[in-house]
């Protein structure tokens, strides 16, 4: 039976804690990489929800959130006994820009134990690889800082409309195989929730279910919702009252 994080967090005798790293170094043509500091018996890295993590030595300090509430800015060092991370740094620059994850679990949850479960983890911390503060030939060091902590980077992270929904509304083709059975395709990213069969024109006006489209404004969600369970929309009615 598997034991959930939390419950596993306050058991008195516990399995070892690991914490795996994504660094995501598209932004400068490279790849994205995979490592923990933790090793299986044979040394090797360890597998967690399907992703292998390349065993590295890797030492990041000063994740932890003061009572203050200051934002982090850690430290990674990378060893460079192996000249892995030397040739991504001569190929590649500085990797000043990259993403990297952290997430936390135990050693209980990875792949291949017993109570093995991907959903089991704490995160992800999400920073950016800020500038190289050192290099020598044992380490390589960075500066990260929090992904929120960014110059120009502002909450939310995109416009707020008052009467325009961003959500992408279905479409009608029956021919699509990825239709539905009542001939509609449902986009997979963001999608308006509406599966109904009542249809509308942009202008509100029913219609047929090839004629279907969304005019995106709050009228149209009032069409095609219960007003009393709450428009599902993703317009924000409320901004129009607020003075800043």
């Amino acid at each position: 039976m598997t034991t959930s994080l939390p419950a596993a967090s306050q058991e008195l005798s516990l399995s070892a804690k690991i914490s795996l790293y994504r660094l995501d170094a598209t932004p400068v043509g490279a790849a994205i990489y995979y490592f923990t500091k933790n090793a299986d018996d044979m040394g090797r890295g360890v597998t967690f929800g399907g992703q292998f993590y390349q065993a590295t030595d890797i030492e990041i300090d000063g994740f932890e959130v003061n009572a203050g509430g200051v934002l982090p800015t850690p430290k990674m060092q990378i060893a460079n006994s192996d000249l892995f991370i030397q040739s991504l740094v001569n190929q590649f620059g500085d990797l000043a820009g990259c993403e990297l994850r952290r997430v936390r679990t135990f050693a209980r949850f990875l792949d291949g134990a017993a109570d093995a479960d991907p959903t089991a983890y704490v995160g992800p911390d999400v920073f950016r690889v800020e500038r190289k503060s050192e290099e020598n030939p044992l380490f390589i060091e960075w500066e990260l800082s929090a992904a929120i902590d960014q110059e120009g980077k502002m909450l939310p992270g995109r416009q707020l409309l008052r009467d325009i929904c961003l959500r992408r509304y279905r479409r009608y083709d029956p021919a699509n195989p990825k239709a539905a059975g009542d001939g509609y395709v449902y986009p997979a990213i963001y999608p308006c929730k509406y599966t109904g069969s009542s249809a509308f024109t942009e202008l509100g006006v029913p219609t047929t279910a090839s004629a279907d489209k969304c005019g995106r404004r709050i009228s149209d969600c009032k069409l095609r919702f219960s007003q009393d369970a709450g428009l599902p929309g993703g317009f924000f009615p409320g901004i129009g009252r607020v003075q800043m």
